[in-house]
């Protein structure tokens, strides 16, 4: 069996299904990898997922950004109370994901397979670990497996809704700070023998929002390792803000493990750490798609965009 792992699709199927007739993917014996936002601004999304979807384990997708930001909208769009609210919202967003996909008949498969997608991907023969963002400058492999693992279980629950309704925020943006807060709690909760129950949910939701900000959308991190959303700058120009790219600050990578990430296009798949691979090449923005076989991450299949 082959391993494969592709960049950021972006609804880009055309040049997926190029890429993957390049090296003769057999959906019977190997298996394709996807650094996340398989979806998203692209011009043939539902074509993208079922693809996916028929690979069956044969595909792992991780959840990017914007695959996320598709299960929000239809977290909302499910509570809204009438159809005529439902229409409207739907009308109203920039993305047209959700449109495509609530027309289809097999919606709710669709949605129970975007749910169901895990945050990190690891391989432990090879020691490889597959995240859409990176990792995070205050974490290990072992803790990105964890803390995904925490956000995966809230996707897939009936706490779906809830967690939707409040995962996007730039705050919190320290682990160090949440473990402080965390410790402080367990030091009341012992002495005094009181009722935390709401600060551990409020402590759960600080762990959440992190999570997923590490491992969908973090780009650059301050001196002190906490995470800044807001610069749209190259890894050169942000330096003078006090900015690093999260890959120059991250300890957490043993010699003999590699993470494989995307979400970065501007990056153009170069990152300067031998152990970190960056995959996304911009397909979506008129560059290319990229994937490269695990077996000798040295080799990459491209295909320009059409």
């Amino acid at each position: 069996m082959r391993t494969f792992c592709v960049g950021d699709v972006h609804g880009c199927y055309d040049e997926l299904k190029a890429l993957l007739d390049s090296v003769a993917f057999d959906p019977n014996e190997d298996l394709l990898l996807a650094t996340g936002d398989i979806i998203g601004r692209g011009p043939r999304p539902l074509e993208t997922i079922r693809l996916f979807m028929s690979l069956g384990k044969h595909a792992v997708a991780v959840q990017g950004n914007h695959d996320l930001s598709l299960l929000r909208n239809y977290s909302i769009w499910r509570n809204l109370r009438d159809a005529s609210s439902r229409d409207k919202f739907v009308a109203g967003l920039k993305s047209r994901e959700l449109g495509i996909i609530l027309a289809q008949d097999d919606r709710e498969e669709i949605f129970t397979y975007l749910r169901s997608n895990p945050m990190c991907y690891s391989d432990p023969a090879r020691r490889i670990l597959l995240t859409h963002a990176g990792l995070s400058p205050e974490w290990t492999v072992s803790d990105a497996l964890i803390r995904g693992a925490e956000v995966e279980r809230v996707l897939r629950s009936d706490r779906f809704d809830w967690f939707m309704s409040n995962m996007f925020a730039d705050k919190p943006d320290s682990w160090s700070k949440i473990l402080k807060a965390d410790a402080r709690l367990r030091r009341t909760d012992k002495l005094l023998k009181k009722d935390t129950a709401s600060k551990s949910a409020t402590l759960e939701l600080k762990r959440l929002i992190y999570s997923v900000n590490a491992l969908t959308r973090m780009r650059f991190c301050r001196e002190d390792l906490s995470l800044e959303f807001l610069c749209k700058d190259g890894p050169e120009a942000a330096r003078s803000q006090g900015l690093y790219p999260w890959y120059e600050k991250c300890t957490g990578i043993a010699g003999d493990e590699t993470v494989i990430f995307g979400h970065w296009a501007a990056l153009q798949g170069q990152c300067p750490r031998k152990n970190i691979i960056a995959l996304d090449t911009g397909c979506v923005w008129k560059g290319s798609l990229t994937m490269t076989n695990l077996d000798n991450l040295r080799i990459r299949h491209t295909v320009a965009a059409g």
